[in-house]
């Protein structure tokens, strides 16, 4: 059966700004470890851990990877026992970050979000820019044969007299990408950025639909190094289906040469279809410039690493261009490398402009290409609330960091938590199963991508959903007093639930087309196998258990009561653990085993020592005040007269938990009901940009509710 509608992998848990003065889950200094406080709870909890879903652990130092195609098989990592081998870290990390979400502390991490994000420019903007070049720290401006700048009418930029501002210069041969031996018109030796002379030829184009609009360009018919003779101007040309010549006399005119593709071997354009480059010129004498300033340099430096951190992987991949695009090679600014993050004299680009009352000319953006990518106006960090930002000293730690420990991830300064896992046992001789070499070969697993606004970005907050229309230039906004822009939250993964029950069976065989098998890459007669993907020789089988002790120390009773709780949830309900989370691997059921279980306040131990008959273990009656502690302290904080289930970030990592259960399929979005062996995600993201659609990723806290296909 398939569904035009289905839900995302991965959503968010809302993080809304914690009340840091609050006594049970504000910031406070943690307790100190030398002795056992009377009022704080310490002791053991024995725990069993059930998988639901096949669970992923993978032995990263028995990795093999293909010569020729660098694909990476993983086996199952096992203990000395010939086990599977769990480490204790993972259940930490696993219930940290669960800790994290339902306590609202701060985020234990977030590095690297301090930089403004790029997104893709509509094409319709790129009427707006002007060509500049770059003279010491004056920013001069080609406008060509205008004296004047862009305007907005009606939602549409209109370039004056309807004539470009730089001149087209004839490169390419669209079918192949390659410079055309026929048409390329240049000299020997040519170079961005080189001054040449140039015979330039009016050029009507006419338009292609009733949609477009007619507009003229100049065409460069001849062109010669600077000082060359430049000889007789050529013939005009013979007019074509929609490129007509004006009848104007020939321009002679000197002229910048800028490439913006031309890279590779060999020199290909930068975009499939793109026919000519552009030599930027002006008529102006003197020639109108604008001071280049310092927020300019720093926003130049973030826009070119930007270009070239999101295809850093790309290109350690050796690939030759964008794999969206088929006959192109890489842009200028992407394989540039550092020396492109610097705007120096000679330095060709394009330049949102505008001009005072008293005609002074200012510039406020540039871009190393006409169609762009654009910084948004803020950085991820600065729509995270400060009170979630990592704490710096200890007086700023919040629940998860006093039971977990916490290292400052700015400067000096450590604390060593209260809560330590010891080693695992699989109880199982089963628990393994194995699949001969190759393998199976997962499917893509998606990377993160917080440039897509409708997806990481909330419109307030309390972290809901971006409404819907958006535009994505406003997606990362400085907050002020109209529009108070978040982050949607802590990413999870929710449980995939109403798996058909032979879902799991026989991984080997590609099922893909014709019945629902997401975790496995299609065949579909292709290679599954390449750098793209990864394989597995074996996972843990459902329905097989480990079980481990956690020892704590110290813990408030709120705090405990937030630990048991999540040790101890509701039917049906699973965390996720391991690898391959996006793709249904790892739903686990923990449970406490309480005749293994001795936890008391510092006062208990010390009575429990001084009678020796005391009781050893706790009951389930003895602790269920500290969850019902925990459950009171989040209703009254953030609760708003609603009960602890109503509270957004619970009731979102509830629905985490439990899945959605409403029998839709759970995958990266893509724009076919049958998966994709290139996975192809950014086609569906392209096609979700149509004014008609703009959807956001739907709120977890609010039920169900999925995504359309295209």
């Amino acid at each position: 059966m398939t569904h035009s509608r289905f839900h995302n992998p991965y959503n968010f848990v809302p993080a809304p700004p914690r009340r840091l003065g609050d006594r049970h889950l504000g910031d406070a200094i943690p307790p100190s470890h030398h002795r056992l406080h009377p009022d704080r709870y310490s002791g053991r909890i024995a725990v069993t851990l059930t998988t639901v879903t096949p669970l992923l652990l993978l032995d990263t130092a028995r990795v093999s990877e293909n010569d020729q195609t660098k694909h990476k098989t993983y086996p199952l990592r096992l203990g000395a026992d010939g086990r599977p081998y769990l480490p204790p870290t993972s259940l930490k990390g696993m219930l940290r970050s669960a800790y994290e979400a339902v306590t609202n502390s701060r985020l234990s991490v977030f590095f690297g979000h301090d930089k403004r994000l790029a997104y893709r420019m509509p094409a319709r903007d790129g009427l707006s820019l002007v060509p500049v070049r770059i003279e010491g720290n004056q920013i001069q401006i080609l406008l060509g044969t205008n004296n004047n700048l862009p305007a907005l009418h009606n939602g549409h930029w209109q370039i004056p007299n309807s004539v470009m501002y730089a001149a087209w210069l004839p490169r390419y041969d669209t079918s192949t990408g390659e410079v055309s031996a026929a048409t390329a018109v240049g000299f020997a030796g040519m170079q961005h950025g080189d001054l040449a002379g140039a015979w330039l030829e009016e050029i009507e184009r006419l338009p292609r639909s009733p949609r477009q609009r007619p507009f003229k360009y100049w065409r460069v018919r001849k062109l010669v190094r600077a000082g060359e003779n430049l000889g007789r101007a050529p013939q005009p040309s013979r007019p074509s289906r929609y490129h007509v010549p004006t009848g104007r006399p020939m321009r002679e005119q000197k002229g910048y040469v800028c490439l913006t593709g031309g890279t590779g071997n060999p020199p290909k354009h930068n975009i499939d279809g793109k026919h000519d480059e552009r030599l930027f010129f002006s008529t102006a004498d003197p020639l109108p410039v604008a001071p280049l300033t310092a927020d300019l340099k720093t926003q130049w430096r973030e826009l070119i690493r930007n270009y070239q951190s999101i295809h850093a992987e790309e290109r350690r991949q050796n690939r030759s261009g964008p794999p969206a695009l088929a006959h192109s090679h890489w842009s200028r600014q992407v394989v540039g490398g550092e020396s492109e993050t610097e705007l120096k004299t000679g330095t060709l680009c394009y330049a949102a402009v505008d001009r005072d009352h008293e005609g002074r000319y200012g510039v406020y953006a540039l871009y190393p290409v006409m169609i762009s990518r654009a910084l948004y106006d803020a950085a991820p960090i600065d729509l995270l609330d400060a009170s979630l930002h990592p704490a710096t000293a200890l007086q700023e730690l919040s629940p998860a960091e006093r039971v977990f420990g916490w290292v400052n991830q700015d400067g000096t300064g450590s604390y060593r938590g209260n809560l330590r896992i010891g080693p695992v046992t699989c109880t199982a001789d089963d628990a393994a199963e194995r699949f001969a070499i190759p393998g199976v070969p997962l499917a893509i697993l998606g990377q993160p991508k917080p440039q897509q606004i409708r997806f990481y970005v909330a419109e307030d907050v309390a972290g809901r959903a971006l409404q819907a229309n958006t535009p994505k230039e406003d997606g990362y906004m400085h907050p002020y007093e109209r529009i108070k822009r978040s982050l949607r939250g802590r990413k999870v993964y929710p449980h995939h639930a109403n798996l058909s029950q032979n879902y799991w069976n026989s991984p080997t065989q590609d099922r893909t087309q014709r019945e629902l098998q997401e975790y496995r890459r299609p065949e579909n007669g292709t290679e599954p196998r390449d750098d793209q993907n990864r394989s597995i020789l074996g996972w843990v089988k459902p329905e097989r258990q480990f079980r481990f002790d956690i020892d704590i120390t110290n813990l408030s009773e709120v705090e405990l009561g937030a630990l048991l709780w999540l040790l101890d949830l509701p039917e049906r309900h699973y965390h996720r653990l391991g690898g391959g989370k996006p793709l249904g691997f790892g739903s686990v059921r923990l449970s406490i085993d309480w005749s293994g279980t001795d936890l008391r306040t510092g006062t208990g131990w010390s009575e429990y020592y001084a009678d020796l008959l005391a009781q050893t273990t706790s009951s389930l009656a003895a602790t269920t005040g500290p969850v019902a502690a925990f459950k009171k302290a989040v209703a009254s904080t953030y609760g708003n007269s609603q009960p602890f289930e109503r509270v957004r970030f619970i009731a979102a990592f509830l629905r985490s938990a439990q899945g959605y259960g409403d029998g839709l399929p759970i995958y990266y979005p893509r724009i076919t009901p049958h998966a994709n062996p290139a996975g192809e995600s950014y086609r569906w993201f392209t096609a979700n940009e149509d004014p008609k659609r703009r959807k956001s990723l739907p709120d977890l806290a609010d039920g169900p509710h999925g995504l359309n296909l295209p």
